[in-house]
């Protein structure tokens, strides 16, 4: 089995239909069918099954499958290595962090690498917390940044991940222009009567909820109506539009300027805390390797 090979498979078992995997792979697809034929006879087995539908995998092809994207970009940062050895600077970079991080504290890091690294192409996605987790371990992305309540929890639920804390982030409470009239700081049990718009709880990853569940234990009362949103980005416009209020990151608040009232909290809270997050069993390319070494000369704290 050799790597084109393994390429064309994976493209067939994600389309399910030969035709639709010539077209993305830009061939003709009798070489295709013949490619995917001897990786069968090669391995011995059945790795997919031919209907007038299209085709799906095997119980075998759906382990190469899931094996094979792995086995990829494993070959892909060998294929960065010898690259950087023989030719300097090369190669890519996928950095996936939550905004709660990304809008105001990735940036600074962003600027240094980029001086430090300018061949690298650096791409950035977005996903929620358990998905930059996901994406790290599978080898999808090369680092990722993701906001919790308690790192070391974190980091002893994902032993295949290096956890390195990068900064705690005190929150404030954010309140429509409404309530600008409350004073600095505030104690929250006068928002008891207010919606709260708290994130939405990610089974498994500790998060936002644990710090508000215990503040609202320590208070003696809970809110009298909680609504979820996907990010504490997403609750800006409806806390500017008198439709609740929030905790969040003092960065993310001032990101709205004058639209809403900030206030610090009169009760002693935890906070968020950033972690950096990558794989502890691929092998970091030089692109990785670099801007791993770089964020640790900026922060400490691994775990």
């Amino acid at each position: 089995m050799n790597l084109r090979q393994l390429e064309y498979f994976l493209t067939v078992t994600a389309e399910g239909s030969f035709s639709r995997a010539a077209a993305v792979l830009h061939m003709t697809q009798p070489p295709l069918s013949q490619s995917v034929l001897q990786l069968e006879k090669q391995l011995g087995v059945q790795l997919l099954v031919r209907h007038r539908q299209g085709v799906s995998p095997t119980a075998a092809g759906e382990l190469l499958a899931a094996q094979g994207q792995q086995l990829l970009r494993w070959s892909e940062r060998v294929e960065e290595q010898v690259k950087a050895v023989g030719q300097g600077i090369a190669g890519r970079l996928h950095i996936a962090s939550v905004p709660t991080f990304a809008w105001a504290h990735l940036p600074p890091l962003l600027k240094a690498y980029a001086a430090k690294a300018p061949g690298v192409a650096v791409e950035l996605s977005d996903p929620e917390p358990a998905e930059v987790l996901r994406q790290i371990a599978t080898g999808n992305a090369d680092v990722g940044f993701v906001a919790t309540d308690d790192p070391a929890r974190l980091a002893a639920g994902h032993e295949e991940l290096g956890v390195a804390a990068v900064m705690a982030m005190p929150l404030v409470a954010v309140l429509p222009p409404r309530l600008a009239h409350l004073p600095d700081p505030l104690d929250l049990v006068e928002l008891m009567g207010e919606s709260w718009i708290v994130p939405s709880a990610i089974p498994g990853f500790p998060g936002m909820t644990g710090i508000l569940e215990r503040l609202w234990h320590g208070l003696g009362v809970r809110p009298g109506s909680v609504r979820t949103v996907s990010t504490l980005q997403t609750a800006i416009p409806l806390i500017a539009a008198d439709m609740g209020i929030s905790l969040m990151p003092r960065a993310i608040a001032d990101s709205a300027g004058k639209r809403i009232a900030v206030r610090e909290p009169l009760q002693p809270m935890d906070p968020l805390h950033a972690v950096m997050v990558w794989s502890r069993d691929l092998p970091p390319s030089p692109a990785l390797e670099r801007f791993l070494q770089l964020a640790r000369r900026t922060y400490t704290g691994e775990l």
